[in-house]
Formats: structure tokens, C-alpha cells, sequence
């Protein structure tokens, strides 16, 4: 039963990130992680719970959008113990997806100089992963955003082999699922043009 438990739970956080890289509503969202992480402590299944912490973040990041002060500090308490306890037990795949979300989070808010250095770190830390999280393209998509944002111009060396890179990861992605990841490819080289 334990391996039941164990493949519901990972199943759960598949359908909870392809909810958020899908653009489901995020409030819909908060709502199945709160129901799957209450069933994850139940199970006591922490490295599942952890996993789910990362997107819950993000979702809440992005509901609750504000300046406040108290709120700011309270999440920031929580994203330093997770990273901590990600860190220190040198899980990273949670590391991955702390960076991922934390990257895609960062571009919504227009903090590109964040977004780059998340993703920066990520790439960096990949290097000694054995598998990566590509979340069906949208990784690509976003690291594509991102440093499009940071560019200048499109003859920025560093910008120029990472779009290259980026773009034919995203060509693999819509050999995979057309329907899925060609807008997205689309919408990269439209913003490659404006760069122009």
C-alpha cells in the first residue's frame, strides 16, 4: 500500500504542475494543493509535501500579490526553510523546482534581474543532475522569457547562445506535443524579431 500511497502522491504534484503551467485558475489551484497537501502529512509523505511547497508558493505568490510588509516577511521566513531544508538534505530536484517557479514568479513581477539569476543558478546546478525538470516545454519557455527580457539587444553574446539552446529545446518540445508547445515557440521567435 505504501507504494500506492507514494505513486498517488506523485501523481498529484504531476497534475498540480501541469495545472500551473497550463494556466489553470489559481485559486482553483490553492485549493487542490491545500487538499493534497493536508492528504501528503497525513500519509506522511514530506518528500511529496515538500515538492507540493514549491508550487504552493508560487500560487500563493501570485494571489496574493501585495507589499505588506508582514505578509512579505512571513513568506520569505518559509521560502528560507524550505531552501534550507533543501540545501541541507541536497534534494535537488526541490532545489530545481524552487528555482523554476521562484524564475517564473520573478518574470510575472517583472523582476528580471531575480529571474535571470534564478535561472542562472539552476542551469549551473543541472549540470550535476542526472535528469532535469523540463516540465513539457514550459521551462524552455520561460527561461527563453526571461532572458529575452534581459537582452538589450539580440547581439548580446551570452543572450544569443542561450536563445540558441533554448530554441532548439523548444523545436524538441513541439516535435513532442505540437499542439502543446508550438504557440510557445511562436511567441519566443516573434519576441527574438522585436528585439531586431
Amino acid at each position: 500500500q505504501t507504494g500506492d500511497i507514494q505513486h498517488a502522491m506523485f501523481n498529484a504534484i504531476q497534475h498540480i504542475k501541469i495545472g500551473f503551467i497550463s494556466g489553470q485558475n489559481l485559486i482553483e489551484l490553492e485549493k487542490k494543493v491545500l487538499m493534497f497537501g493536508k492528504e501528503m502529512t497525513e500519509y506522511n509523505q514530506m518528500t511529496s509535501y515538500q515538492l507540493l511547497l514549491t508550487i504552493k508558493q508560487a500560487v500563493t505568490d501570485l494571489i496574493l500579490s501585495t507589499n505588506d510588509p508582514a505578509v512579505l516577511n512571513r513568506k520569505n521566513i518559509e521560502q528560507k526553510s524550505l531552501l534550507k531544508q533543501a540545501l541541507d538534505s541536497n534534494k535537488m530536484a526541490l532545489l530545481s523546482d524552487m528555482y523554476i517557479y521562484g524564475g517564473v514568479v520573478a518574470y510575472i513581477f517583472c523582476a528580471f534581474d531575480l529571474a535571470l539569476a534564478l535561472v542562472k543558478k539552476r542551469q549551473e546546478m543541472e549540470q550535476s543532475m542526472s535528469r532535469t525538470s523540463l516540465l513539457y516545454g514550459a521551462t524552455a519557455f520561460y527561461d527563453g522569457l526571461i532572458f529575452l527580457a534581459k537582452a538589450h539587444t539580440p547581439t548580446e553574446c551570452e543572450e544569443i547562445s542561450e536563445m540558441s539552446s533554448i530554441m532548439s529545446k523548444m523545436e524538441r518540445f513541439v516535435q513532442i506535443g505540437k499542439h502543446n508547445c508550438e504557440h510557445k515557440m511562436f511567441l519566443l521567435e516573434a519576441e527574438i524579431k522585436g528585439k531586431m
